[in-house]
């Protein structure tokens, strides 16, 4: 595994999430027509980003390589998303390692209950499973996951 350095999004990033976001979505095997053009992920970036999501990304020598995105005040991990070329590789340990230093006291998370990967990922990292509910907006089924750091 490489060590992939993790840094606050700057906004001359902004275009490589977008585009790494929607690549990334794609391969997980998302429905094509629910999954946004570039322009939209680069605006829902910029706005959520603007409003309340803390945003990071992880770079290697070919540009960013993963980023995730979170709202601390609701406890909530919106976005973890790795390049699909760059999938196992360490990078989205080392952004899930920021968002836990980031949310000591714990958060939550959704995936897809299709994205078996991520549900394995989330799993050996210690998340916990704690139950599977309609998407509010789009139509699947997500599943519900839960880190809280282990208290003596």
């Amino acid at each position: 595994m490489t060590t992939c350095p993790v840094r606050v999004l700057r906004s001359d990033d902004v275009d490589a999430v977008a585009r790494l976001w929607r690549e990334s979505a794609l391969s997980i095997g998302v429905e094509a027509d629910i999954v946004s053009e570039v322009a939209e992920y680069r605006e829902r970036l910029e706005a959520e980003w603007k409003r309340t999501w803390r945003v990071y990304v992880a770079c290697d020598a070919s540009g960013i390589a993963g980023f995730m995105a979170f709202e601390p005040e609701a406890s909530w991990l919106r976005q973890l998303f790795v390049a699909p070329a760059r999938k196992g590789a360490g990078i989205g340990s080392s952004l899930l390692d920021v968002v836990k230093r980031e949310m000591p006291e714990g958060f939550w998370l959704r995936t897809s209950v299709a994205n078996g990967a991520a549900r394995r990922f989330y799993e050996k990292q210690g998340l916990r499973n704690t139950g599977e509910f309609p998407h509010a907006h789009l139509p699947v089924t997500v599943v519900r996951y839960q880190w809280s750091r282990e208290r003596p």
